[in-house]
């Protein structure tokens, strides 16, 4: 098993994109159904339209999916520098 920055770092960003193609997904579907998804809406007012492909709760997946990927792009970039200023070193 490797145990690396980068390793770490491909991991989040893959993460990151699971999340967001799993969101974008949900999104696409409640758009598809978005008849029923307004008519919740209006029936309860002040609340969140509610189901599986709550429109509100994918924005929310997609913008933790785009923080992961930020966070994965960062830990591989720290990575580098690391791995540069090593390099760099005189003994």
């Amino acid at each position: 098993m490797t145990i690396s920055a980068h390793y770490t770092g491909v991991n989040m960003l893959n993460q990151a994109q699971g999340m967001a193609t799993t969101a974008a997904k949900d999104i696409q579907q409640s758009s598809l159904s978005g008849s029923s998804t307004a008519e919740q809406a209006t029936e309860v007012k002040g609340f969140a339209p509610t189901g599986i492909n709550n429109p509100i709760d994918a924005s929310i997946d997609l913008i933790q999916a785009q923080t992961y990927n930020q966070a994965g792009a960062n830990v591989i970039r720290r990575a580098d520098e690391m791995t540069g200023t090593l390099l760099n070193m005189k003994v």
